[in-house]
């Protein structure tokens, strides 16, 4: 299983997404050959003048980049991460129950889908410094599909697009 794999649960369009986003950040052409992708090449920097200003570049993806898309996102929302989360959650999978637990240490989040009393998905929001594994083997253990989100990794979104679709697809 290959890095992206388990970062994206499997989700194959992300896995894709987030591959051509670093193949453009660094210069590579996507390979699909199955062969180990080589380092990747420096790029000469260009000048920068005093009054220039510098704005990112580069190809985003689905929900990453180097700049906020003009799209909800939980960093545009009028809250807490987590609320952004659960918005969509009731919002878009309201025919799922869906229970929230706040396990230690604090700012981790996990909430289960639940379909009548089948345990349909759970998923978790967590920091990027966190090495979270028990909800996932949890699930592993009771072959429940798993999902987690990063609510502060630079770059990362989580636009309301990519959310919906993602778990939406777990779901299914």
């Amino acid at each position: 299983m290959s890095l992206f794999s388990k970062i994206f649960g499997g989700d194959k369009e992300a896995e894709k997404a987030a591959k051509d986003l670093l193949n453009g950040l660094f210069g590579q052409p996507n390979q699909t050959s199955g062969k180990p992708e080589s380092a990747p090449q420096s790029r000469p920097e260009e000048p920068q003048t005093q009054n220039q200003t510098e704005v990112p570049s580069g190809p985003s993806g689905f929900s990453w980049g180097p700049v906020m898309p003009d799209e909800p996102n939980q960093y545009n929302y009028n809250g807490p991460f987590w609320a952004y989360f659960e918005e969509i959650f009731h919002q878009e999978f309201s025919r799922y129950r869906i229970e929230k637990a706040e396990p230690q240490p604090k700012r981790r989040f996990v909430y289960t889908f639940y379909d009548g009393t089948r345990k349909a998905l759970v998923v978790e929001l967590v920091g990027s410094s966190s090495e979270p594994k028990a909800v996932r083997a949890k699930c592993a253990r009771e072959n429940v599909p798993y999902l987690r989100y990063y609510y502060d990794y630079e770059g990362w979104w989580n636009t309301r697009k990519y959310v919906v679709s993602r778990t939406g697809n777990a779901l299914n």
